[in-house]
């Protein structure tokens, strides 16, 4: 590819800014007083290239959702005056309004989960890369009346580059080099670029997803984590290094759920040998191991909330809670996914942390039919609520968390999916049909909205409650 605005357009920035990921009007119109569940507007995520759609993924973080997209097709380099194919990721960042307000472009096609920061994109891509967009030089500000228009003629090469850098890091994790002075590859660095990305006879490794935080980067792959300085680039330090005497080595020795990030600390769980328990390792920036524990289950997942560590055991028969030197908090015997679940706050509806009963943040365990609340800061559940099925998806705010269940259609008239509203306290705080035909695949809760993806299809509802279907007085 000869630039970042090249597959199919002159420039995908300027055209963006004035179109946008695709825009649905509002539903609320004269007499009409909108609440929660109510849609306020629709939009596309498009075909993905000529080819068709690829993989994609999903990254809520504050009031963006973003989109990872592999993407293939066509586009004409006018310096060579020939036609060249293209496979990379499209990274977008769509605004509660389903706006483009961010987008950039790998230079491979994503392999794995991204992770978002304050101020940076990661994308694991092929060849067991890792690409970093820094997301101020890839904004969009659609407000802002000097932005180029797709037919201002404008060149391309005045616009920033929104790539913060290109590290080969498991290729760094092997020999302990760097492609560049400066942490960033290219694809003529001098490495092998064979179809699946391997350098020789070596075999191809992937990096399933990246964790991150303000200062650190780890890129996960399954028989290793490999550090990164968040802001170069740089490998500070694989954990397989650090820590030689943990794990067997086992494909399922580690998994991007048993890897979180907190700070200037890095947080992992590997399964202890033969045995079925499992070690857990807390490392500082420079890769000296400062807290372990040894547990006797194996470990599902772990997150990193405040000041503590929450751990499920394999299979989900209990979750334990650690302090941040993996001494002991609490220990519960109940269901919990198999996942990494969602975290969320203790708010009211207005979005202020109530602080009379001293709630702290909530871990989201959803399993079967029920969710329940756990109270990190109690370390006690907080409350249950039945109804909303784990086989469905659910998305968590500061407010609560919201689900797809069912809302009974009166007499004799069949029951329809329905989205469901729990608040932070456990009391259900509204419930709202779907539209005819939308089918939930994923759900986000974005500034104030609930983003429903539908295949190629987005819709966003109101997530506030409120009179809805009610007329003005």
């Amino acid at each position: 590819m000869t630039g970042r605005g090249s597959p199919g357009h002159p420039s995908r920035r300027r055209f963006l800014a004035t179109a946008g990921v695709g825009l649905a009007g509002a539903l609320a119109g004269c007499g009409y007083r909108p609440g929660g569940g109510d849609l306020a507007w629709e939009s596309s995520l498009g075909g993905g290239g000529m080819f068709g759609a690829g993989d994609r993924w999903f990254r809520p973080a504050g009031d963006r959702l973003f989109v990872v997209r592999n993407q293939s097709g066509r586009t004409f380099d006018f310096e060579e005056d020939a036609w060249r194919d293209y496979e990379n990721a499209e990274v977008t960042g769509l605004d509660p309004a389903g706006d483009a307000r961010l987008e950039a472009e790998t230079d491979r096609q994503a392999t794995g989960v991204p992770a978002v920061t304050e101020t940076s994109v990661f994308v694991p891509v092929e060849g067991g890369r890792v690409t970093a967009i820094d997301r101020e030089r890839a904004a969009l500000d659609l407000d802002d009346p000097t932005v180029d228009t797709a037919d201002s003629g404008g060149d391309e090469a005045d616009e920033p580059d929104p790539v913060r850098w290109r590290t080969d890091a498991i290729a760094e994790s092997a020999d302990g080099g760097t492609g560049d002075d400066d942490g960033a590859t290219d694809d003529d660095d001098g490495a092998t670029d064979d179809d699946d990305g391997a350098t020789g006879d070596a075999p191809a490794v992937t990096v399933d997803a990246v964790r991150a935080g303000g200062r650190l980067a780890v890129a996960v792959t399954r028989d290793d984590a490999v550090v990164l300085d968040a802001g170069s680039g740089d490998r500070a330090f694989a954990v397989a290094e650090a820590w030689p005497d943990a794990g067997d080595g086992s494909p399922r020795s580690l998994s991007p759920d048993r890897v979180a990030v907190d700070g200037d600390a890095v947080w992992v769980a590997l399964d202890e040998g033969d045995s079925e328990g499992a070690r857990i390792a807390r490392f500082d920036a420079a890769g000296e191991r400062s807290a372990t524990r040894s547990l006797e289950a194996g470990v599902d997942w772990l997150t990193v909330v405040d000041d503590a560590v929450v751990v499920a055991a394999d299979g989900g028969p209990s979750v334990r809670g650690f302090d941040r030197d993996l001494d002991p908090r609490f220990a519960l015997d109940v269901p919990a996914p198999n996942e990494r679940p969602p975290v969320g706050g203790a708010s009211g509806d207005d979005g202020e942390t109530s602080g009379d009963d001293g709630a702290g943040r909530r871990v989201y365990l959803h399993r079967g039919e029920v969710v329940r609340a756990l109270d990190v800061a109690a370390g006690e559940v907080a409350w249950e609520h039945a109804g909303l099925p784990a086989s469905r998806p659910t998305a968590v705010d500061d407010r609560g968390i919201y689900g797809v269940g069912e809302e009974s259609g009166g007499d004799g008239v069949e029951s329809r999916p329905a989205i469901v509203a729990v608040g932070a306290d456990g009391d259900g705080r509204w419930s709202a049909p779907l539209p005819e035909g939308v089918r939930v695949e994923e759900l986000f809760a974005v500034g104030g909205r609930l983003i429903v993806v539908d295949d190629a299809d987005l819709y966003g509802f109101r997530a506030a409650p409120g009179e809805r279907w009610s007329l003005l007085g």
